[in-house]
């Protein structure tokens, strides 16, 4: 293993840390043009292990990662409060994980490629809530759906 710093690739990217072989390998950091970051484990020069990655946009992934794309637990922030914690495959949300908005709604429950799929507890800001089967990010089941009136 050998260290480099600020080595710049023909893309403009300037990555600084550990290589072998010729390829990135162990740990280091590389910033694009555009501004954005991944900082973490590298393996054959490809995120892989623990790692964050800064968005452009202002949004953070913070997780595990294989062949370059999020695959295991983590979570990604968005710049505007929003969050996803959970289970990744292949750069989409897929298995477990809870999910929170700004306006404090959640979700918790299963994702599959990115969507709300399997079984999941929705709960809206206004406290309404469905808990059930979810397919392709929608609802799929039975809804009960309680009104109350005050006098």
């Amino acid at each position: 293993m050998e260290y480099k710093e600020n080595y710049t690739f023909p893309n403009g990217a300037v990555y600084t840390g550990q290589w072998k072989n010729q390829m990135r390998h162990g740990y280091g950091v590389q910033v694009w043009p555009d501004g954005a970051k991944y900082e973490g484990e590298w393996l054959d020069n490809q995120a892989h292990g623990k790692g964050k990655f800064w968005h452009i946009d202002g949004d953070t992934f913070e997780g595990e990662w294989k062949n370059d794309k999020a695959n295991g637990y983590g979570i990604y922030l968005h710049k505007n409060g929003a969050k996803y914690e959970g289970e990744w495959k292949d750069d989409f949300q897929h298995g477990h994980g809870v999910e929170t908005w700004g306006d404090n709604s959640k979700y918790d429950g299963d994702y599959k490629n990115g969507k709300k799929d399997g079984i999941g507890t929705y709960l809206w800001a206004d406290g309404s809530k469905y808990s059930g089967e979810w397919v392709d990010n929608k609802i799929n089941g039975k809804v009960l759906l309680l009104m109350l009136t005050f006098h």
